[in-house]
Protein backbone atom coordinates (compact mmCIF):
# COMPACT_ATOMS: atom_id res chain seq x y z
CA UNK A 1 0.00 0.00 0.00
CA UNK A 2 1.30 3.53 -0.62
CA UNK A 3 3.24 5.33 1.77
CA UNK A 4 0.74 8.53 1.53
CA UNK A 5 -2.79 9.18 0.57
CA UNK A 6 -4.24 11.84 -2.04
CA UNK A 7 -5.59 13.84 1.17
CA UNK A 8 -4.66 15.16 4.13
CA UNK A 9 -6.03 14.78 8.00
CA UNK A 10 -7.20 18.04 7.95
CA UNK A 11 -9.47 18.14 4.77
CA UNK A 12 -11.36 14.94 6.41
CA UNK A 13 -11.79 15.96 9.89
CA UNK A 14 -15.44 14.51 10.78
CA UNK A 15 -17.77 17.95 11.84
CA UNK A 16 -18.23 17.38 15.48
CA UNK A 17 -20.44 19.69 15.16
CA UNK A 18 -23.16 17.73 13.73
CA UNK A 19 -25.60 16.02 15.02
CA UNK A 20 -25.26 12.12 14.68
CA UNK A 21 -27.73 10.11 12.96
CA UNK A 22 -28.86 7.38 14.87
CA UNK A 23 -30.36 4.30 14.26
CA UNK A 24 -32.70 2.31 16.98
CA UNK A 25 -30.56 0.32 17.93
CA UNK A 26 -27.02 1.01 18.08
CA UNK A 27 -24.08 -1.41 18.66
CA UNK A 28 -20.23 -2.23 18.88
CA UNK A 29 -18.92 -5.79 18.98
CA UNK A 30 -15.23 -6.26 19.35
CA UNK A 31 -13.62 -9.80 19.86
CA UNK A 32 -9.93 -10.21 20.29
CA UNK A 33 -9.12 -13.94 19.93
CA UNK A 34 -5.39 -15.30 21.60
CA UNK A 35 -4.86 -11.53 22.76
CA UNK A 36 -2.36 -12.99 24.96
CA UNK A 37 -0.21 -14.24 22.28
CA UNK A 38 2.09 -13.68 19.24
CA UNK A 39 2.49 -17.30 18.07
CA UNK A 40 0.52 -16.11 14.65
CA UNK A 41 -0.05 -12.69 12.53
CA UNK A 42 -2.83 -10.86 13.46
CA UNK A 43 -5.54 -10.19 11.00
CA UNK A 44 -8.51 -7.34 11.73
CA UNK A 45 -11.88 -7.89 10.08
CA UNK A 46 -14.19 -4.77 10.13
CA UNK A 47 -17.39 -4.51 9.30
CA UNK A 48 -21.36 -5.18 10.77
CA UNK A 49 -23.67 -7.85 11.20
CA UNK A 50 -22.74 -9.38 7.73
CA UNK A 51 -18.55 -9.54 9.00
CA UNK A 52 -19.92 -10.90 11.94
CA UNK A 53 -21.79 -13.67 10.20
CA UNK A 54 -18.41 -15.33 8.28
CA UNK A 55 -15.88 -14.56 11.12
CA UNK A 56 -16.37 -17.41 12.62
CA UNK A 57 -15.98 -19.49 9.33
CA UNK A 58 -12.99 -17.27 8.66
CA UNK A 59 -11.02 -17.54 11.99
CA UNK A 60 -11.41 -21.54 11.80
CA UNK A 61 -10.64 -21.40 8.30
CA UNK A 62 -7.42 -19.18 9.38
CA UNK A 63 -6.77 -21.75 12.59
CA UNK A 64 -2.35 -22.03 12.36
CA UNK A 65 -1.71 -19.53 10.15
CA UNK A 66 -3.44 -15.93 11.81
CA UNK A 67 -4.91 -14.99 15.14
CA UNK A 68 -7.74 -13.16 13.65
CA UNK A 69 -9.62 -10.15 15.74
CA UNK A 70 -13.36 -9.01 14.56
CA UNK A 71 -14.74 -4.96 14.69
CA UNK A 72 -18.61 -4.92 13.78
CA UNK A 73 -20.48 -2.53 14.43
CA UNK A 74 -23.97 -0.27 13.63
CA UNK A 75 -21.95 3.11 12.94
CA UNK A 76 -21.17 4.12 9.50
CA UNK A 77 -17.75 6.09 8.71
CA UNK A 78 -20.20 9.13 8.59
CA UNK A 79 -20.59 8.99 12.26
CA UNK A 80 -17.39 10.25 14.56
CA UNK A 81 -18.08 7.37 17.27
CA UNK A 82 -17.20 5.10 14.38
CA UNK A 83 -13.80 6.46 14.48
CA UNK A 84 -13.25 6.27 18.62
CA UNK A 85 -13.73 2.79 17.95
CA UNK A 86 -11.66 2.19 15.12
CA UNK A 87 -9.05 4.07 16.54
CA UNK A 88 -9.97 2.10 19.93
CA UNK A 89 -8.47 -1.51 18.67
CA UNK A 90 -5.48 -0.37 16.58
CA UNK A 91 -4.10 1.32 19.02
CA UNK A 92 -4.00 -2.04 21.55
CA UNK A 93 -2.77 -4.37 18.07
CA UNK A 94 -0.72 -4.74 15.41
CA UNK A 95 -2.48 -6.23 12.38
CA UNK A 96 -0.46 -7.97 9.55
CA UNK A 97 -4.00 -7.77 7.47
CA UNK A 98 -7.03 -5.21 7.50
CA UNK A 99 -10.15 -6.82 5.98
CA UNK A 100 -12.91 -4.31 5.91
CA UNK A 101 -16.33 -3.13 5.04
CA UNK A 102 -18.62 -0.08 5.72
CA UNK A 103 -21.97 1.36 4.37
CA UNK A 104 -24.97 -1.02 4.97
CA UNK A 105 -25.66 1.10 8.08
CA UNK A 106 -26.12 4.76 8.09
CA UNK A 107 -28.99 4.62 5.82
CA UNK A 108 -29.70 8.50 7.28
CA UNK A 109 -26.83 9.92 5.96
CA UNK A 110 -26.21 10.86 2.12
CA UNK A 111 -24.29 9.27 -0.54
CA UNK A 112 -22.53 12.66 -0.77
CA UNK A 113 -21.92 12.83 3.35
CA UNK A 114 -20.52 8.94 2.71
CA UNK A 115 -18.04 10.28 0.03
CA UNK A 116 -17.04 13.07 2.09
CA UNK A 117 -15.96 10.69 5.00
CA UNK A 118 -14.63 7.81 3.21
CA UNK A 119 -11.20 9.23 2.91
CA UNK A 120 -11.09 10.08 6.60
CA UNK A 121 -11.53 6.17 7.33
CA UNK A 122 -8.40 4.82 4.69
CA UNK A 123 -6.20 8.00 6.72
CA UNK A 124 -7.32 7.06 10.09
CA UNK A 125 -6.45 2.93 8.74
CA UNK A 126 -3.01 4.56 7.26
CA UNK A 127 -2.15 6.16 10.65
CA UNK A 128 -3.20 3.79 12.93
CA UNK A 129 -2.49 0.34 11.63
CA UNK A 130 1.51 0.27 11.39
CA UNK A 131 1.98 -0.71 8.12
CA UNK A 132 -0.92 -3.47 7.82
CA UNK A 133 -2.33 -4.71 4.43
CA UNK A 134 -5.62 -3.09 3.82
CA UNK A 135 -8.36 -5.17 1.85
CA UNK A 136 -11.69 -3.43 1.10
CA UNK A 137 -14.36 -5.83 0.86
CA UNK A 138 -17.66 -4.47 -0.90
CA UNK A 139 -21.22 -4.28 0.64
CA UNK A 140 -23.83 -6.90 -0.29
CA UNK A 141 -27.13 -6.27 -2.24
CA UNK A 142 -30.14 -6.08 0.06
CA UNK A 143 -32.95 -8.23 -1.45
CA UNK A 144 -36.96 -8.16 -0.94
CA UNK A 145 -37.65 -10.06 2.20
CA UNK A 146 -41.53 -10.84 0.79
CA UNK A 147 -39.75 -12.02 -2.28
CA UNK A 148 -35.82 -12.78 -2.32
CA UNK A 149 -35.71 -12.77 -5.90
CA UNK A 150 -36.11 -9.38 -6.44
CA UNK A 151 -33.71 -6.43 -4.68
CA UNK A 152 -34.65 -3.84 -2.80
CA UNK A 153 -34.62 -0.08 -3.55
CA UNK A 154 -31.59 0.16 -0.91
CA UNK A 155 -29.35 -1.92 -3.25
CA UNK A 156 -28.95 1.11 -5.54
CA UNK A 157 -27.17 2.85 -2.58
CA UNK A 158 -25.17 0.25 -1.86
CA UNK A 159 -24.41 0.50 -5.76
CA UNK A 160 -23.57 3.72 -5.14
CA UNK A 161 -21.63 3.75 -1.71
CA UNK A 162 -19.60 0.26 -3.37
CA UNK A 163 -18.38 2.92 -6.35
CA UNK A 164 -17.51 5.36 -3.80
CA UNK A 165 -15.56 3.19 -1.98
CA UNK A 166 -13.56 1.96 -5.17
CA UNK A 167 -13.22 5.23 -6.36
CA UNK A 168 -10.55 5.75 -2.62
CA UNK A 169 -9.43 2.55 -2.63
CA UNK A 170 -8.25 2.13 -6.22
CA UNK A 171 -6.13 5.62 -5.47
CA UNK A 172 -4.88 3.91 -2.25
CA UNK A 173 -3.56 0.92 -4.12
CA UNK A 174 -6.30 -1.22 -2.06
CA UNK A 175 -7.30 -4.35 -3.28
CA UNK A 176 -11.23 -4.97 -3.41
CA UNK A 177 -13.07 -8.27 -2.37
CA UNK A 178 -16.30 -8.20 -3.86
CA UNK A 179 -18.55 -9.56 -1.96
CA UNK A 180 -21.64 -7.71 -3.64
CA UNK A 181 -20.41 -9.94 -6.57
CA UNK A 182 -20.44 -12.79 -4.92
CA UNK A 183 -23.89 -13.08 -3.80
CA UNK A 184 -25.47 -10.86 -6.70
CA UNK A 185 -26.93 -13.71 -8.59
CA UNK A 186 -27.64 -15.99 -5.69
CA UNK A 187 -30.85 -15.52 -3.55
CA UNK A 188 -30.66 -18.81 -2.00
CA UNK A 189 -27.74 -17.18 0.09
CA UNK A 190 -30.12 -15.34 1.99
CA UNK A 191 -31.65 -15.37 5.39
CA UNK A 192 -35.43 -14.68 5.26
CA UNK A 193 -34.79 -11.25 5.99
CA UNK A 194 -33.38 -10.21 2.65
CA UNK A 195 -30.38 -8.43 4.50
CA UNK A 196 -28.19 -11.45 6.17
CA UNK A 197 -26.94 -14.55 4.65
CA UNK A 198 -27.88 -18.22 5.46
CA UNK A 199 -25.68 -21.11 6.06
CA UNK A 200 -24.81 -21.30 2.33
CA UNK A 201 -24.58 -17.59 2.01
CA UNK A 202 -22.11 -17.74 5.23
CA UNK A 203 -19.84 -20.89 3.76
CA UNK A 204 -19.28 -18.72 0.50
CA UNK A 205 -18.52 -15.39 1.86
CA UNK A 206 -16.25 -17.51 4.53
CA UNK A 207 -14.55 -19.40 1.42
CA UNK A 208 -13.99 -16.14 -0.56
CA UNK A 209 -13.04 -13.85 2.35
CA UNK A 210 -10.20 -16.52 3.72
CA UNK A 211 -8.81 -16.64 0.26
CA UNK A 212 -8.02 -13.08 -0.20
CA UNK A 213 -6.46 -12.52 3.29
CA UNK A 214 -4.27 -16.21 2.89
CA UNK A 215 -3.30 -14.48 -0.41
CA UNK A 216 -1.32 -11.43 1.48
CA UNK A 217 -0.79 -13.48 4.53
CA UNK A 218 1.12 -15.86 2.19
CA UNK A 219 1.91 -13.93 -0.47
CA UNK A 220 0.86 -16.05 -3.21
CA UNK A 221 -0.90 -13.90 -5.72
CA UNK A 222 -2.86 -16.39 -7.55
CA UNK A 223 -4.69 -17.56 -4.09
CA UNK A 224 -7.70 -14.96 -4.58
CA UNK A 225 -10.50 -15.04 -7.24
CA UNK A 226 -10.02 -12.15 -9.47
CA UNK A 227 -11.47 -8.84 -8.55
CA UNK A 228 -14.71 -8.06 -11.00
CA UNK A 229 -15.14 -4.36 -11.88
CA UNK A 230 -18.41 -2.34 -11.43
CA UNK A 231 -19.65 -3.61 -8.08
Amino acid sequence: MPTSLPFTAKEIDVDKATKPIRERIEWCDIWITNADREDFPRVLLIGDSIARGYFGGVEESLRGKANCARLTTSRCICDAVFFDELILVLRQYRFRIIHSNNGLHGQGYTEAQYRKYFPRFLETLRQYSQGAQLIWASTTPVRNHAALEEFSETTERMKQRNLIAREFVAKAGVPVNDLFGLVLDHPEYYSQDGVHFNAKGIAAQTQQVSQYILKYLTGVESAAPADKPGH
